[in-house]
């Protein structure tokens, strides 16, 4: 019986860097939409000036391609979930399966690598879905968003003119007196 506790520290720090890794994944999929929800907003902003730049002959929407920057940083996040930390927290839980094997021969209930693994995949018309898929889903269903909302700012969008009045107020930090009419 001395046996166990040490292998129950082994599968404590497994599950500590488990969990370290799945908390990662999660914060970097949370800076993305941070990320992305700044150029979009940058792209909102670049709408008010109504820019407009040539591209390939046509003419499209500064804020268009201000969204569709958005989907460079979008790609190298997704890169770095899905290529590297996600990879390190299947290592990880790979490293969890023969500990847990081993904690049950010496007659633990312990199985909870076994246990998320089949409560992970979700089935799709007939399709299972694991963890990698769904990540990979998360990433295209914003793609996607930002792809339609560049496309309709970047040929939906035209410059509003703004006719020049010269009796129009000036609106400014220093207002000339009498600039606007008396109230009432």
């Amino acid at each position: 019986m001395s046996d166990i506790a040490p292998q129950v520290e082994v599968w404590k720090k497994i599950v500590e860097v488990q969990q370290h890794f799945n908390d990662l994944e999660l914060r970097i999929r949370n800076f993305a939409l941070i990320v992305t929800g700044a150029f979009i907003g940058l792209g909102g902003y670049a709408i008010k000036d109504a820019g407009m730049a040539k591209l390939f002959g046509c003419e499209v929407s500064v804020a268009g391609l201000v969204v569709l920057s958005s989907l460079l940083p979008l790609f190298a996040f997704y890169l770095m979930d899905r290529l590297w930390y996600h990879r390190l927290l299947d290592g990880a839980v790979k490293a969890g399966v023969p500990v847990e094997a081993r904690l049950q021969e010496m007659g633990l209930t312990v199985d909870l690598g076994g246990e998320i693994s089949r409560a992970s995949p979700v089935t799709i018309c007939g399709q299972k879905f694991h963890s990698k898929h769904k990540m990979d889903w998360f990433y295209r269903l914003i793609g996607f968003g930002i792809l339609a909302l560049s496309l309709i700012l970047a040929f939906g969008v035209k410059p509003v003119a703004r006719p020049a009045s010269p009796a129009a107020p000036y609106v400014g930090s220093e207002t000339a007196k009498g600039a606007y009419p008396p109230a009432g």
